[in-house]
């Protein structure tokens, strides 16, 4: 831009205010939305929205400022400013551990990452860096904004959209409405370019409907499921989701369980066999942060005491998660070198596992008294307290208040009483049931005060949220419960054993599971549903030795002695009695509950064993769903298709073809008139008619202006309209029409002159005129132009 160009701030302000400045901020105000409202929900669920909320306004605000008073130069410069003090920032809140793995190699594959799926809520200090991120893109793109700039605003906030669009965080309507304003930034910034009036925005109108027809029938977003009109497969049971090892699960609504036989296990000590922990809860499911190491050997031990316990699973459908005993510390067999091993310790295949898959995990149980838990104190890890116990900004307090309510009455002054008193309250006061309705909002909070029952995802998500507002380090988890025992050492996993818990972080101890989960009701449910799939011989639902009727562990809801206790919570335990329970003891052998990788999750899995058997609610409910976003696209289509025809004047164009034909329709009348005189008796009367409907040769030159109009009108359908200021010959030398009609033409032209600026014509000129009207729009009508055509294969015989 040359110094003769450059606005004052007064001028800037103007063009802001105008028709076309006011569409820019409309659209700069929808990409702008679209992107922090994914960022301040990212900040919103690591418990940072108040300080996120406050940049954006100061970097808005600071933005418009300097774009009004200052030059291009200026503003480049200091968001390049922003970008790197708000990323040395966000290294500073990482710990010395994890800055150490920030390598140059790293960082890279981090960056392709991001642009290939990876959720920025896996990142282990995910609020910190969407506040060092977006100051950025908001200054830069309302500081180009005030400036005028309109094109490289809309630029500015498309690559903080596009961000968020590929790492999956952005959803249809968040991505769609960002697109919207983008296209309606770059509307106005062409509009201004070409001195155009904001009455052509039907363009505009036009392209947006385009636009959002073709994103709601195809999806290319990474992490979405498809279309958002067509419905996606979605798994009936939880244990669908279970075989795929997600880093993100969403709890969904109404469920079935699978009875089909997943895999055995053929271990000394019977346990809950783990797939999976989630640290990072986000109001309506959980995230698994950080990534996946190659598993290296044997892994870290438990900071307590424990007992090594060697199990051996052989999968019998297909499965992308390892079932363990926590925790594991060894794997061998086949799939030790395709083993990743998860932040929480975790194991994950990198592929598939193919049925009869065999491999032998050694895990190191934790041992534990109650006193000894009671004795931990709180002194947590620096990555345990900053990991495990964040709580999303929009969590109510009446959540906290109830908890405090609850240990209050328990007299709870532990952490582990804490932890027993809120486990025993959701087993008391809430129903079992795998019918419900996904809650709107945060779904905890939903549970403890809306909803009267619920499954496993429920229970556990409450229980570990509950306890987090105490500040006690908890996680979700999901697995398996033992299964049936059909000999001293095998036990028989179905998918309706897949379950989900919570485990409590205590200093010298490590992880402990805690089960909320009312165990009865759940096994209830479960035995209801094996027996069912025996009596209607559904396969795959028993192996060898399985009997039909489930046979109970001895002691299976009775806790064992300390000496040989796992981690696995006090269920069953009275508070102050001084034993420990067994992963193999605290619940049926049969069943358990439903939830495993992700439990009654997992929206964009499909069911790949087909073991649904029954429509779940969720599914009942996504029709409606669908129906009125499908209104809504055919209602956005509709304005688009009469955007489209306004600005090509189709409706223009097809009412003049139409009256162009009104000489043909005065022939078909006169046809039928003769036709119908046959069988009249007043045939002077039908020849007074019929004479009545010729047109009238009494008036030349009004023949000639109607063969003129209809000329026009034919030619403006079959070419375009005359321009105001086009004369006749320049228009009919424009159409490159074919000699005959030319010809025809110029006959009706000529007429027409001579009878609108000449003395007038005479009827046999007028009738050349008219015959000549009507011959193109005979040749001009693709309906009247295929009839003549037919005629002209198929000529009528001569009486």
């Amino acid at each position: 831009m040359s110094r003769s160009q450059i606005l004052s701030p007064r001028n800037k302000v103007n063009k802001i205010a105008s028709r076309r400045g006011l569409l820019a901020v409309s659209g700069i105000i929808a990409v702008t939305w679209s992107y922090v409202s994914v960022l301040a929900d990212i900040a919103t669920v690591t418990g940072w929205r108040t300080p996120f909320l406050l940049i954006v306004i100061l970097a808005g605000a600071l933005g418009a400022t300097i774009g009004i008073t200052g030059r291009a130069r200026s503003v480049f410069i200091l968001t390049i400013g922003l970008l790197l003090i708000g990323l040395i920032t966000y290294v500073y809140t990482l710990s010395q551990a994890q800055q150490q793995l920030l390598t140059v190699q790293r960082l890279l594959a981090d960056t392709v990452a991001l642009f290939t799926g990876l959720s920025i809520l896996r990142f282990i200090r995910a609020g910190a860096w969407a506040i060092a991120v977006v100051p950025a893109p908001v200054f830069l793109s309302w500081a180009l904004l005030s400036a005028g700039r309109y094109v490289l605003s809309a630029a500015a906030g498309g690559v903080a959209l596009g961000l968020v669009i590929l790492t999956g965080d952005a959803g249809l309507l968040t991505a769609l409405t960002g697109v919207v304003g983008f296209l309606l930034a770059i509307a106005a910034a062409t509009l201004n370019q070409y001195d155009g009036d904001i009455t052509q925005i039907d363009a505009v109108i036009v392209l947006l409907a385009v636009v959002i027809v073709l994103s709601t029938s195809v999806s290319a977003v990474p992490g979405s499921g498809g279309s958002p009109l067509v419905p996606e497969k979605t798994p009936k049971t939880v244990d669908a989701s279970l075989t795929t090892a997600d880093q993100r699960i969403e709890v969904l609504g109404s469920i079935d369980l699978s009875p089909q036989v997943r895999f055995t296990v053929d271990s000394p000590r019977p346990s809950y066999w783990r797939t999976g922990a989630y640290n990072r809860y986000t109001g309506d499911g959980w995230v698994r942060t950080g990534e996946t190491q190659s598993y290296q050997g044997q892994l870290a031990l438990p900071p307590g005491s424990s007992q090594s316990v060697r199990q051996t699973i052989q999968t019998r459908q297909p499965m992308s998660i390892l079932p363990a005993a926590w925790k594991p510390i060894t794997i061998e067999g086949p799939v030790a070198s395709q083993a990743t091993v998860t932040t929480q310790d975790g194991l994950i295949p990198r592929t598939s596992l193919s049925a009869d898959t065999e491999y032998t995990v050694t895990s190191r149980l934790p041992l534990w008294t109650p006193a000894q838990l009671r004795r931990a104190g709180t002194a947590y890890p620096a990555e345990i307290d900053e990991t495990y116990r964040e709580v999303p900004a929009d969590t109510g307090n009446r959540v906290t208040q109830r908890t405090n309510q609850i240990i209050a009455n328990a007299s709870a002054d532990t952490p582990y009483d804490a932890a027993i008193a809120v486990e025993r309250y959701l087993e008391a006061n809430k129903q079992y049931s795998l019918s419900v309705s996904k809650p709107d909002g945060n779904v905890a909070e939903s549970f403890l005060f809306e909803m009267d029952a619920g499954y496993c995802v429920y229970y556990a998500s409450t229980m570990a949220v509950m306890l987090r507002t105490q500040g006690i380090p908890t996680r979700f988890v999901t697995g398996y419960t033992p299964g049936q025992r059909i000999d001293s050492n095998t036990h028989v996993v179905r998918g309706l054993n897949s379950h989900a818990w919570v485990e409590v972080y205590f200093p010298d101890t490590g992880w402990v599971r805690f089960d909320p989960t009312p165990a009865a009701e759940r096994r209830s449910t479960e035995n209801s549903r094996l027996s069912e799939a025996r009596q209607q011989n559904t396969e795959g639902v028993d192996l060898n030795g399985s009997t039909p009727t489930p046979t109970p562990n001895p002691g299976d809801d009775t806790p064992e002695s300390g000496d040989s206790a796992d981690d696995t919570g006090t269920t069953q335990t009275p508070a102050g009695q001084s034993t420990t329970t067994s992963a193999g003891t605290a619940t049926n052998g049969d069943s358990t509950d439903a939830v495993a990788q992700t439990p009654g999750i997992g929206v964009r899995s499909s069911d790949p064993l087909g073991t649904s058997s029954s429509t779940s609610a969720i599914e009942q409910v996504l029709p409606a769903v669908r129906v009125r976003r499908l209104l809504a696209v055919i209602a956005i289509g509709i304005v688009g298709v009469g955007a489209a025809t306004r600005r090509s004047h189709t409706i223009q164009r097809l009412r003049g073809l139409v009256l162009a034909q009104s000489q043909w329709f005065i022939s078909i009348r006169q046809h039928i008139s003769q036709f119908a005189d046959i069988f009249s008796s007043s045939e002077s009367r039908s020849e007074s008619e019929s004479e009545s409907k010729l047109q009238s040769k009494s008036d030349p030159d009004s023949s000639v202006a109607h063969a003129h109009q209809r000329a026009m009108a034919v030619l403006a359908y079959t070419h375009r309209p005359r321009r105001p200021d086009e004369t006749q010959r320049a228009y009919r030398d424009a159409l490159s029409l074919s000699d005959d009609r030319e010809t025809a033409l110029r006959q009706v032209e000529q007429a027409y002159e001579r009878s609108k600026y000449g003395d007038g014509v005479s009827a046999s000129t007028a009738t050349t005129a008219v015959t000549a009207a009507d011959f193109l729009v005979r040749t001009g009508t693709p309906l009247r132009r295929h009839i003549a055509q037919l005629r002209a294969i198929n000529p009528p015989d001569d009486e």
